[in-house]
């Protein structure tokens, strides 16, 4: 077997298994030097289920088709940036509505495709679903708050009261530092 065959029967076979939503749409420039088009000649099976279609049906389809038009807009501007500063844009946070309605936090990386002689001719772009993660932050937020609100605030006057005492001050104390270090260690 060839390399050429070999090397695209892999990226073939990663496009099917990632969970990823991987795009890659080709553009074209026209006589005034604008990029249009935007239609997608390669996605990952991911990336195709989340709108109801398959590697092969997404082929021809844009970010209008599929998306609501807002984040089709914001995708579009977003694919223009990166071709026109031939610059990537790495690691941006956006929600994106799949067909079946579900709201999912990404994390998308986008970059310009060039030819070997360097003209830009589409954007790649991989997105990652992060709501997991993201729900998953905002859990551990939500927990160091109401750690600081309902234990460690009240254990304050406990001790500032409990100083006379100082065998019930020193415990409270430890358990006060021990709280602040721990609270600290999750921010």
């Amino acid at each position: 077997m060839g390399r050429s065959i070999q090397e695209l029967l892999i990226f073939n076979a990663f496009l099917k298994n990632t969970s990823d939503s991987i795009v890659i749409k080709e553009y074209f420039a026209n006589e005034r030097g604008e990029f249009i088009g935007g239609k997608i000649v390669c996605a990952s099976d991911t990336k195709a289920r989340h709108y109801g279609l398959d590697m092969d049906t997404i082929r021809g389809h844009t970010d209008f088709d599929l998306m609501p038009h807002n984040q089709a807009e914001k995708a579009f501007h977003d694919d223009i940036w990166v071709m026109k500063n031939r610059q990537p844009i790495k690691d941006i946070r956006e929600k994106i509505t799949h067909k079946n309605g579900e709201i999912v936090t990404i994390s998308v990386t986008k970059f310009p495709w060039f030819l070997p002689g360097g003209e830009i001719i589409g954007v790649m772009c991989i997105a990652r679903d992060i709501s997991i993660r993201e729900k998953a932050k905002q859990t551990s937020h939500d927990l160091v708050e109401f750690l600081k609100q309902e234990i460690f605030h009240p254990l304050i006057p406990m001790y500032q009261n409990d100083l006379k005492n100082s065998k019930s001050g020193k415990a409270v104390k430890a358990i006060i530092l021990r709280l602040r270090k721990k609270i600290r260690e999750v921010l």
